[in-house]
């Protein structure tokens, strides 16, 4: 599946629609809520702040180390899909000759919309 994205084997409005705009929705909606999750539990603490000064893997709690560990996975995922999304994209819109300017504006609304997905769960 991966390699077919990365590939741009799919039509532009599919990669767009399904897997730009919805699978960059739901990926940032579920690490935003695990984001949520460990704000709560740090007691005012901003998460550069806390694992700049309080993290450590010695005498942590069960729930909070699940919470980092979930949530740094979660963001690896998000990165790596969206190198991948954007290639993806960017090949998928080479074959498209409907509209040069859906062509450019589906390449600049996709850059958009992951610099949307990393300000929001960062």
């Amino acid at each position: 599946m991966f390699a077919k994205i990365l590939h741009g084997q799919f039509e532009l409005k599919q990669m767009f629609w399904k897997y730009g705009v919805w699978g960059l929705f739901i990926q940032t909606f579920i690490l935003y809520l695990f984001r949520i999750f460990l704000i709560h539990k740090l007691n005012g603490l901003t998460l550069s702040q806390y694992y700049k000064t309080v993290f450590t893997f010695i005498n942590m709690d069960n729930m909070m180390l699940f919470l980092t560990i979930t949530y740094l996975t979660l963001l690896a995922f998000l990165t790596f899909y969206s190198i991948i999304l954007i290639m993806g994209i960017w090949r998928s819109s080479n074959e498209y000759d409907k509209s040069i300017w859906l062509r450019h504006i589906a390449r600049l609304f996709t850059l958009v919309i992951v610099f949307l997905a990393f300000k929001v769960v960062l």
